[in-house]
Parts: C-alpha cells; sequence; structure tokens
C-alpha cells in the first residue's frame, strides 16, 4: 500500500467521521431544544395551576370580606340597601375583576411560555434537519476529495 493509497483511505475516513460528528450534533442539540420545550411546557401548566389557585384564594378572601360587611352592616342595625348595598356591589364586582386579572395573567404566562416551547421544537426540528444536511454534504465533499485525489495519483 502506497502513501497515495493511505492519503485516499485518510480523506475517506475523515469525510465519515465529519459526516459522524456533524450528524450527532444536529441530533444531540434537536434533543436539548426538546428538552428545554418539555421544560417550558411544564412551566406553562404551571402558571395557569398558579392563577387557577390564586384566582380561587382571591375569590374565597372577597366573600369572607363581603360576609364581614354584612354582619358589620348588621351589627350596627344598618339596612342592606341604598349605599351599603352598592358599597357590597362594588366590593363584589371590583373582587370579580381583579380575580378575572388574575386569570388572565396566568393565561398569558403560559401562552408565552408554550410559544417558547413551539419555538424550541421548531428549533430542535430544524437543528436535526440541518445536522443530517451538514453530513450529507461533508460525506459528498469528502467523496468529491478523495475522487480528486484518486484522479491526480494515477495521471502520475
Amino acid at each position: 500500500m502506497g502513501i497515495e493509497t493511505i492519503a485516499l483511505v485518510i480523506t475517506a475516513i475523515s469525510a465519515v467521521g465529519g459526516a459522524y460528528y456533524s450528524y450527532e450534533s444536529g441530533r444531540q442539540q434537536k434533543k436539548a431544544y426538546q428538552a428545554n420545550a418539555a421544560i417550558l411546557e411544564q412551566d406553562a401548566l404551571a402558571e395557569q395551576q398558579k392563577a387557577s389557585y390564586e384566582e380561587g384564594a382571591h375569590r374565597d378572601r372577597i366573600r369572607q370580606i363581603l360576609s364581614r360587611q354584612r354582619a358589620l352592616y348588621g351589627k350596627s342595625g344598618v339596612e342592606i340597601e341604598g349605599s351599603p348595598l352598592l358599597v357590597m356591589e362594588d366590593t363584589a364586582a371590583q373582587g370579580e375583576m381583579d380575580a378575572l386579572a388574575i386569570r388572565w395573567g396566568g393565561d398569558v404566562a403560559a401562552a408565552r411560555a408554550r410559544s417558547e416551547a413551539n419555538l424550541m421544537k421548531m428549533q430542535g426540528r430544524t437543528a436535526g434537519r440541518l445536522g443530517a444536511i451538514q453530513a450529507g454534504t461533508t460525506l459528498l465533499s469528502g467523496a468529491g476529495q478523495t475522487y480528486r485525489d484518486y484522479r491526480t495519483y494515477n495521471k502520475r
């Protein structure tokens, strides 16, 4: 086996190794993006659960406030009509608006996390495809170089 043959074998092995590295690199990047996407999806779920809990806790606080208002009005002998009734209705309405704002905040945070998760999935697919394309390009480039070297050595 001559030096030319060894050089050709090294060029071919180098191309195969480079192709494998490109492919594996893309595959690992895809896995990393998928793992990040899974974490973000869990974040989205946690945001919604947190908002749901906070919304329920807020509604409980509003019910307690309304109960205290009724009790205080009753204790002081004030009839629950007119201004006291308007105050209680305003308390209930404002409490409901706050509860809906809490829910909305959770929905927005969850949507943001899901959007980031979808972006991670897309980037993962792209990284996997890019790795495969780079592997193919490396193989073709290496094959071309090996062929050029072969022709050069055979012309001598």
